[in-house]
């Protein structure tokens, strides 16, 4: 009997231990930089999506629907496909002090190795978590999705005239594009380079924090591009304007300028 009880309270102490690491910490650890198709959060029963430049706790459940890259604020990168099912905290990347990707650098036409660059990660996002309940009724308008996750100071202005509101075709030239402080998801602009995914699909940031998934088989003006992160497995393509090409494999981060 005295075995029996002893054998008991050590599997309830080993599944209570089990349950406390598991355990994460409610501050924020990574954030949404890019998706080219909804990345879900499983909230109780429900799933809801998440809006690119958001910051993400250790114990949410994401799904992806298409291409993603979640970003640590310790510098790893998690790229995610169609079906992916992850919870934050438990990803290797999660553990990265720095860049799991090599740095490299666009100069002159052609690719260099270059040192990782240093960048307050946390900084970049905001905790926006997802987008309201009410962007997955019919009523609810796509004028007033952009005006919430696509311009500055968008959630205050949600229930106000949005009649001017969101994102314009073409983006205005600077000085005169809005300045949005954090990542979000954005036209990255025209001119400059093309880039052609050859397989698999690379990311895109801009200047202004402006995030794009490029796809295969696509032309894509790289515009005010800084940083493309291709993963490993991914081909991409680099048209310049006098029509020389460069091809560029993953797993890199190439900073453009």
């Amino acid at each position: 009997m005295a075995r029996r009880l002893m054998g008991c309270l050590l599997v309830v102490a080993t599944a209570s231990l089990l349950s406390a690491c598991k355990q994460h910490s409610d501050k924020p650890i990574a954030g949404l930089l890019a998706a080219g198709a909804p990345v879900l959060r499983t909230q109780g029963k429900e799933q809801r999506t998440v809006a690119v430049g958001a910051q993400l706790t250790g114990d949410v459940v994401l799904t992806a629907t298409g291409p993603a890259v979640l970003e640590y604020f310790g510098g790893g990168l998690r790229f995610l496909e169609k079906g992916d099912t992850l919870e934050v905290g438990d990803a290797d990347e999660a553990k990265l002090h720095g860049s799991n990707l090599p740095s490299h650098r666009w100069v002159e036409g052609a690719v260099q190795e270059a040192p990782r660059a240093l960048r307050i990660v946390a900084a970049r996002y905001t905790n926006v978590q997802m987008t309201p309940k009410s962007a997955h009724e019919d009523a609810y308008s796509s004028t007033q999705y952009f005006v919430a996750f696509f311009t500055p100071n968008g959630l205050q202005r949600m229930g106000s005239d949005t009649e001017h509101e969101g994102p314009h075709t073409p983006l205005p030239a600077p000085p005169f594009r809005p300045k949005v402080p954090f990542i979000h998801a954005g036209d990255l602009g025209e001119g400059e380079l093309v880039a052609v995914v050859d397989d698999g699909f690379v990311v895109a940031e801009t200047d202004d924090l402006a995030t794009a998934v490029l796809l295969e088989g696509r032309e894509v003006p790289l515009g005010r591009t800084v940083r493309l992160l291709v993963p490993d497995g991914a081909e991409v393509i680099l048209k310049s304007k006098d029509g020389s090409e460069v091809e560029v494999e993953g797993p890199v981060d190439l900073r453009l300028r």
